[in-house]
Protein backbone atom coordinates (compact mmCIF):
# COMPACT_ATOMS: atom_id res chain seq x y z
CA UNK A 1 0.00 0.00 0.00
CA UNK A 2 2.80 2.47 0.84
CA UNK A 3 4.67 1.62 -2.38
CA UNK A 4 1.57 2.46 -4.44
CA UNK A 5 0.95 5.60 -2.38
CA UNK A 6 4.58 6.76 -2.86
CA UNK A 7 4.41 6.04 -6.61
CA UNK A 8 1.18 8.04 -6.92
CA UNK A 9 2.76 10.95 -5.05
CA UNK A 10 5.74 10.92 -7.41
CA UNK A 11 3.45 10.83 -10.45
CA UNK A 12 1.38 13.73 -9.18
CA UNK A 13 4.54 15.78 -8.50
CA UNK A 14 5.83 14.96 -12.00
CA UNK A 15 2.46 15.96 -13.47
CA UNK A 16 2.59 19.26 -11.59
CA UNK A 17 6.12 19.94 -12.84
CA UNK A 18 5.10 19.13 -16.43
CA UNK A 19 2.14 21.50 -16.15
CA UNK A 20 4.38 24.27 -14.81
CA UNK A 21 6.84 23.72 -17.65
CA UNK A 22 4.00 23.95 -20.19
CA UNK A 23 2.69 27.10 -18.53
CA UNK A 24 6.18 28.65 -18.59
CA UNK A 25 6.35 27.89 -22.32
CA UNK A 26 3.13 29.91 -22.79
CA UNK A 27 4.16 32.75 -20.51
CA UNK A 28 2.70 36.24 -20.80
CA UNK A 29 5.44 37.42 -23.17
CA UNK A 30 4.15 35.06 -25.89
CA UNK A 31 0.37 35.19 -25.27
CA UNK A 32 -1.47 37.54 -27.62
CA UNK A 33 -4.83 38.99 -26.54
CA UNK A 34 -7.27 38.92 -29.46
CA UNK A 35 -9.34 42.12 -29.54
CA UNK A 36 -11.59 43.65 -32.16
CA UNK A 37 -13.18 47.03 -32.86
CA UNK A 38 -15.67 47.27 -35.76
CA UNK A 39 -15.15 50.01 -38.31
CA UNK A 40 -17.74 51.09 -40.86
CA UNK A 41 -16.37 53.06 -43.78
CA UNK A 42 -18.28 56.19 -44.81
CA UNK A 43 -20.78 55.37 -47.55
CA UNK A 44 -20.93 51.67 -46.68
CA UNK A 45 -24.34 50.13 -47.38
CA UNK A 46 -26.65 49.76 -44.40
CA UNK A 47 -28.51 46.61 -43.52
CA UNK A 48 -32.18 46.10 -42.73
CA UNK A 49 -32.18 42.28 -42.59
CA UNK A 50 -32.21 39.75 -39.79
CA UNK A 51 -29.13 37.55 -40.18
CA UNK A 52 -28.23 34.37 -38.32
CA UNK A 53 -24.48 34.06 -37.81
CA UNK A 54 -23.07 30.55 -37.46
CA UNK A 55 -19.69 30.41 -35.66
CA UNK A 56 -16.77 30.24 -38.09
CA UNK A 57 -14.85 26.96 -38.34
CA UNK A 58 -11.12 26.87 -37.56
CA UNK A 59 -9.45 24.91 -40.38
CA UNK A 60 -5.84 25.77 -39.58
CA UNK A 61 -3.33 22.93 -39.56
CA UNK A 62 -1.92 24.19 -36.23
CA UNK A 63 -4.71 25.33 -33.92
CA UNK A 64 -2.44 25.61 -30.87
CA UNK A 65 -0.17 28.49 -31.87
CA UNK A 66 -0.75 31.60 -33.99
CA UNK A 67 2.77 32.41 -35.13
CA UNK A 68 6.46 32.73 -34.48
CA UNK A 69 8.26 35.08 -32.14
CA UNK A 70 11.68 33.87 -33.30
CA UNK A 71 14.38 31.99 -31.40
CA UNK A 72 12.13 28.93 -31.32
CA UNK A 73 9.37 30.75 -29.40
CA UNK A 74 5.77 30.69 -30.59
CA UNK A 75 2.84 33.09 -30.17
CA UNK A 76 -0.27 31.71 -28.44
CA UNK A 77 -3.75 33.23 -28.54
CA UNK A 78 -5.24 34.38 -25.24
CA UNK A 79 -8.76 33.75 -26.58
CA UNK A 80 -10.33 31.14 -28.84
CA UNK A 81 -9.47 32.17 -32.41
CA UNK A 82 -12.77 30.91 -33.89
CA UNK A 83 -14.77 32.95 -31.36
CA UNK A 84 -12.64 36.02 -32.12
CA UNK A 85 -13.30 35.81 -35.87
CA UNK A 86 -17.00 34.94 -35.41
CA UNK A 87 -17.76 37.72 -32.94
CA UNK A 88 -15.80 40.21 -35.07
CA UNK A 89 -18.11 39.41 -38.02
CA UNK A 90 -21.09 39.72 -35.65
CA UNK A 91 -19.92 43.21 -34.60
CA UNK A 92 -19.28 44.32 -38.19
CA UNK A 93 -22.77 43.27 -39.31
CA UNK A 94 -24.36 44.84 -36.25
CA UNK A 95 -22.47 48.11 -36.87
CA UNK A 96 -24.08 48.23 -40.33
CA UNK A 97 -27.57 47.96 -38.85
CA UNK A 98 -28.25 44.23 -39.30
CA UNK A 99 -30.34 42.44 -36.69
CA UNK A 100 -27.77 39.70 -36.03
CA UNK A 101 -28.56 36.49 -34.13
CA UNK A 102 -25.58 34.41 -33.03
CA UNK A 103 -26.31 30.67 -33.40
CA UNK A 104 -24.24 28.75 -30.88
CA UNK A 105 -25.23 25.35 -32.22
CA UNK A 106 -25.75 24.19 -35.76
CA UNK A 107 -28.44 21.65 -36.49
CA UNK A 108 -29.46 19.78 -39.61
CA UNK A 109 -32.56 21.90 -40.25
CA UNK A 110 -31.90 24.85 -42.61
CA UNK A 111 -32.32 28.25 -41.06
CA UNK A 112 -35.11 30.53 -42.31
CA UNK A 113 -33.95 33.84 -43.71
CA UNK A 114 -30.32 34.82 -44.21
CA UNK A 115 -27.49 32.82 -42.65
CA UNK A 116 -23.82 33.79 -42.65
CA UNK A 117 -21.19 31.15 -41.94
CA UNK A 118 -17.56 30.68 -42.77
CA UNK A 119 -14.18 29.29 -41.97
CA UNK A 120 -10.56 30.34 -41.86
CA UNK A 121 -7.41 28.43 -42.65
CA UNK A 122 -4.82 31.14 -41.95
CA UNK A 123 -4.46 33.32 -38.88
CA UNK A 124 -0.77 33.88 -38.24
CA UNK A 125 1.55 36.55 -36.95
CA UNK A 126 5.32 36.61 -37.07
CA UNK A 127 7.66 39.04 -35.37
CA UNK A 128 10.21 41.00 -37.32
CA UNK A 129 12.99 43.37 -36.39
CA UNK A 130 12.50 46.37 -34.09
CA UNK A 131 9.17 45.39 -32.52
CA UNK A 132 7.48 44.87 -35.90
CA UNK A 133 4.93 42.14 -36.49
CA UNK A 134 3.38 40.87 -39.72
CA UNK A 135 -0.01 39.14 -39.87
CA UNK A 136 -1.60 36.94 -42.54
CA UNK A 137 -5.29 36.02 -42.55
CA UNK A 138 -7.46 34.05 -44.96
CA UNK A 139 -11.20 33.84 -44.30
CA UNK A 140 -14.06 32.25 -46.26
CA UNK A 141 -17.53 33.80 -45.84
CA UNK A 142 -20.72 32.15 -47.10
CA UNK A 143 -24.26 33.58 -47.31
CA UNK A 144 -27.40 31.44 -47.63
CA UNK A 145 -31.09 32.29 -47.70
CA UNK A 146 -33.62 29.71 -46.47
CA UNK A 147 -30.89 27.05 -46.76
CA UNK A 148 -30.08 27.95 -50.37
CA UNK A 149 -26.64 29.16 -51.46
CA UNK A 150 -26.40 32.91 -52.25
CA UNK A 151 -22.67 33.75 -52.37
CA UNK A 152 -19.31 32.63 -51.01
CA UNK A 153 -16.06 34.58 -51.07
CA UNK A 154 -12.52 34.28 -49.76
CA UNK A 155 -10.81 37.29 -48.19
CA UNK A 156 -7.05 37.37 -47.69
CA UNK A 157 -4.77 40.02 -46.31
CA UNK A 158 -1.33 40.77 -44.93
CA UNK A 159 -0.33 43.77 -42.84
CA UNK A 160 2.56 44.98 -40.68
CA UNK A 161 2.48 47.03 -37.51
CA UNK A 162 4.79 48.32 -34.78
CA UNK A 163 4.14 47.96 -31.08
CA UNK A 164 5.60 48.71 -27.68
CA UNK A 165 6.42 44.99 -27.32
CA UNK A 166 6.27 42.05 -29.71
CA UNK A 167 2.98 40.94 -28.15
CA UNK A 168 1.55 44.47 -28.50
CA UNK A 169 2.64 44.58 -32.16
CA UNK A 170 1.11 41.13 -32.75
CA UNK A 171 -2.18 42.15 -31.13
CA UNK A 172 -2.41 45.38 -33.13
CA UNK A 173 -1.56 43.83 -36.50
CA UNK A 174 -3.93 40.86 -36.05
CA UNK A 175 -6.78 43.21 -35.12
CA UNK A 176 -6.14 45.63 -37.98
CA UNK A 177 -5.78 42.82 -40.55
CA UNK A 178 -9.04 41.19 -39.44
CA UNK A 179 -10.75 44.59 -39.51
CA UNK A 180 -9.39 45.21 -43.03
CA UNK A 181 -10.86 41.90 -44.26
CA UNK A 182 -14.18 42.03 -42.43
CA UNK A 183 -14.97 45.57 -43.59
CA UNK A 184 -15.14 44.19 -47.12
CA UNK A 185 -16.75 40.91 -46.08
CA UNK A 186 -19.53 42.59 -44.07
CA UNK A 187 -20.19 45.07 -46.89
CA UNK A 188 -20.46 42.16 -49.36
CA UNK A 189 -22.83 40.30 -47.00
CA UNK A 190 -25.08 43.37 -46.72
CA UNK A 191 -25.12 43.75 -50.52
CA UNK A 192 -25.99 40.06 -50.93
CA UNK A 193 -29.01 40.43 -48.58
CA UNK A 194 -30.55 43.41 -50.38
Amino acid sequence: MTVIHTALKKLSVLGLLAGLALFAGCSANTVVPLRYQPSVQPGAPTCSQTISLVPFADKRADTITIGSLGEGKRFYAENDVAEWVSWAMFEELKARGCDVKYREKTDAAPQKGYTVSGSFDTVSVDSGATLMAKAKLRIRVKVEKDGQFVVEQIYTGERENLGLTYVDAAQKVLSSTLQYLLQDAATDVVKATK
